[in-house]
């Protein structure tokens, strides 16, 4: 059944400020490229104003500055934010009912929490702790001694090793694996002895992990991603790694251990970083930045090895001209050699 909504509702939805028709349906939403009539679309600055009016979008989120537009409005301080509450007025709903299907295997000593759902072939250790409303989809697997706080999710395929801690509100996608032993081993006549992982790791709350990444277990203590951490798909964090609160990691990072990252560090696609550093709080690494060394707060780094970003650039832009500079070498050499050489006819004493 189709979903519909009045512009006035919307914008109460959002807190924004109405201009125009609120009695006009809204029956969906869309981005500006593809946004349909009667759908409403969102406009984050002014040079993109003119593309939002001259779509078939029945309506625009647009900052609170924009005063003058064709179309009816909603303006609101973070457009981008009010649009993601739009959509999930419009978002498919997922019933998920409480209970334990048959086919799960569920330990001794769990404790489960009210409303709580365990999918088909999902597996929950002995000792497991599960928190209110949390969801476990199938063939998952929740080790012993796990604790899940209230309203997690746990997609397929995902393993949470023995004595991992999540928080509230921690969504762990598809297919990653926390609480895996970190990389440790110890050089013994040469060969690689294995130094045992016996701590864990712990996530707090409102947290987000896709699909496919790995978080190790310290060797001693604790592993420990702070709260607000949202991590993309495909993402490495080693042993006794401390990521702060509110971070943004991109996928395809890889993180080595015993690092220490601060709040609201974000790093972007395929940063590799070494092992015993610290990242400053506020910092910002750009992508396939590969870090060696501690980074300030607030600074943004980039390039390898990393380095402040406007450095890095000039040192791009040099190379850039290297193949120029070299032909240019070259010839001075050739000229300088035939300048060097004796005349035609000319003795060298």
């Amino acid at each position: 059944m189709a979903v519909a909504y009045a512009l006035g509702e919307l914008a109460r939805l959002v807190d924004g400020m109405l201009e125009g028709d609120d009695g006009i349906t809204i029956t969906g939403a869309g981005t500006l490229d593809e946004v349909r009539r009667g759908q409403i679309a969102f406009v984050e600055s002014d040079d993109l104003l003119p593309e939002g009016e001259n779509s078939e979008a029945s309506a625009l989120i647009v900052p609170t500055h924009i005063r003058s537009c064709r179309k009816p409005l909603i303006r609101t301080k973070n457009p981008r934010f009010a649009f993601g509450k739009v959509l999930s007025v419009f978002a498919p709903g997922r019933e998920i009912r409480p209970g334990i299907d048959p086919t799960a295997v569920v330990g001794e000593r769990v404790e489960l929490g009210a409303n709580v759902h365990i999918g088909p072939l999902a597996y929950v250790g002995d000792g497991a702790r599960v928190g209110d409303r949390t969801v476990i989809h199938a063939q998952a697997h929740v080790g012993r001694d796990v604790a899940l706080g209230d309203d997690c999710e746990i997609f397929p395929h995902v393993v949470l090793y023995d004595g991992v801690v999540l928080g509230a509100r921690v969504q762990v996608h598809a297919g990653a694996a926390i609480g895996a032993d970190g990389f440790g081993y110890t050089p013994v006549d040469g060969r690689h002895e294995k130094m045992p992982q016996i701590g864990h790791v712990v996530i707090e709350d409102d947290v987000e992990i896709g699909a496919n990444s790995c978080i190790d277990r310290a060797t001693v203590t604790a592993t420990r991603i702070g709260r607000g951490t949202k991590i993309d798909n495909l993402v490495h964090i080693a042993h006794n790694c401390k990521i702060g609160r509110n971070c943004l990691i991109c996928g395809q990072v890889g993180i080595s251990g015993s690092t220490v990252v601060g709040d609201r560090v974000i790093m972007a696609g395929q940063v590799g970083v070494n092992d015993h550093i610290e990242i400053g709080s506020g910092a910002v690494l750009g992508g396939q930045a590969g870090v060696i060394s501690d980074v300030p707060e607030g600074q943004f780094y980039s390039g390898y090895p990393a380095r402040p970003h406007a450095q890095a650039m000039r040192v791009y832009a040099a190379l850039r001209r290297l193949p120029t500079l070299e032909k240019r070498i070259r010839q001075l050499e050739k000229l300088l050699e035939q300048r060097s050489s004796p005349a035609e006819g000319e003795s060298e004493s």
